[in-house]
């Protein structure tokens, strides 16, 4: 990017940056360096590439996560029509709305994730673990995403949501809901209303408490003291399984990925299993599975220097701070004895991912599991291909072969 060029996230849909943003040509730091808070053009919002004014930004009450209405009906008719299923779970959930509304809705799920809740739920997760991995660990071979990862993860997330055996299809190959909200694609909207379908069947056990599921025993005693609606109850299922399933199935192809480019890191890992939660965050750090997210600017602001307008677009680029190295010393280094636990791959602030300490869990397993009973594992593709987006970091597949641990 030469300097008469104005920086911009879409340059991440070029080469050499669209394999990846960091490393060898790092784009975000290219951009950092040249200009830490920057309006970009193409984009149409302010982009925040530190770390220190991204934790500070995604803690300030200027700024706004509720976004999705705006964007909605900002569409024309026939698309805004076509997905409004979708527009409407997603405004429904408390990822995307401010106080007041953002903390009652977060009070119905979050006294049920308590850490004893994960505690119980980690044998579930060994024992997928374990079931996948006796099916391929024979023939030396494995798509690390389609085979372990993707079905570990639904299989967690069928469970805690609750999710109707006649309907466990429907998690099959999970999307963002955001990413499809955002490219207006009508692609999920049958499923979402199947899955909604489902899902009412067990309305009334759910609401008297009566329901056996693990989503049930979450907010049993929200639902029966509170004013919620059925559709807040079912977007923030929905919330569940986004958040749960599809970012949790890529942070563990993205630390199986980085951890093959860094044999000193996994030997050290099979030596030292006790690493194992430090290793995910440090993981985290290095590769999330989200890069930004977006906030509107509710009144003027200044970020250095900048002045912000009101209702201007702010995007807190979280693949930037996460690898800036005013707080981070070497860190484009993988280092798993490094206390990465404050990375902002969950956020900060009123918006801290409520599904952190299962995703850590999950991700812990998962590569335990993986260096007990697999070694010299190498890729099959030195070019791995990744999903057409600058904001998730997806891997669409990951082949590998290994030996038997």
């Amino acid at each position: 990017m030469s300097d008469s060029q104005t920086p911009s996230l879409l340059n991440l849909f070029t080469p050499p940056w669209s394999s990846t943003p960091y490393g060898t040509y790092d784009f975000y730091r290219e951009i950092r360096e040249k200009s830490p808070v920057y309006y970009d053009e193409w984009m149409r919002t302010w982009v925040i590439l530190g770390y220190d004014e991204i934790s500070r930004l995604s803690k300030d009450g200027r700024l706004s996560g509720a976004r999705i209405d705006a964007f909605h009906e900002q569409l024309p008719a026939d698309v805004r029509a076509d997905i409004k299923p979708l527009a409407s779970a997603l405004s429904d959930m408390m990822l995307f709305n401010e106080p007041p509304r953002h903390t009652r809705l977060r009070r119905l799920i979050k006294p049920g994730l308590t850490p004893r809740f994960i505690r119980e739920m980690r044998p579930t997760i060994e024992k997928l673990a374990d079931e996948l991995l006796d099916r391929v660990v024979d023939q030396g071979h494995m798509d690390v995403i389609h085979d372990f990862s993707e079905p570990l993860t639904r299989g967690v997330i069928t469970r805690l949501a609750g999710v109707p055996d006649r309907a466990a299809h429907l998690l099959e190959n999970w999307p963002g809901l955001l990413h499809e909200f955002f490219t207006q694609s009508r692609a999920e909207i049958s499923r979402i209303t199947e899955l909604r379908d489902a899902f009412d069947e067990g309305g009334q056990q759910r609401r008297d408490g009566t329901g056996t599921d693990l989503f049930t025993r979450i907010i049993a005693e929200q639902l029966q003291h509170g004013d919620f609606t059925d559709d807040e109850v079912f977007a923030n299922f929905l919330l569940l399984i986004d958040a749960g399933q599809a970012t949790t199935t890529h942070l563990i192809g993205n630390a199986v990925l980085a951890l093959i480019g860094a044999p000193d890191q996994t030997e050290l890992l099979r030596e030292r299993p006790d690493l194992g939660v430090k290793a995910a965050h440090e993981l985290m750090r290095y590769d999330s599975s989200v890069q930004f997210t977006t906030r509107v600017a509710l009144t003027d602001l200044e970020v250095l220097g900048r002045r912000i307008p009101k209702d201007d677009s702010v995007t807190l680029v979280l693949g930037s701070g996460n690898r800036d190295p005013r707080h981070y010393r070497d860190p484009d280094r993988l280092d798993i004895t490094r206390p990465a636990a404050d990375h902002l791959s969950f956020g900060h602030g009123i918006h801290y991912c409520l599904g952190a300490s299962l995703a850590v869990a999950e991700i812990d397993v998962a590569l335990r599991r993986l260096l007990e009973r697999t070694r010299g594992m190498r890729l099959v593709d030195t070019r791995p291909e990744w999903l057409d987006s600058i904001n998730f970091r997806l891997l669409k597949r990951l082949p590998v072969t290994f030996d038997r641990g």
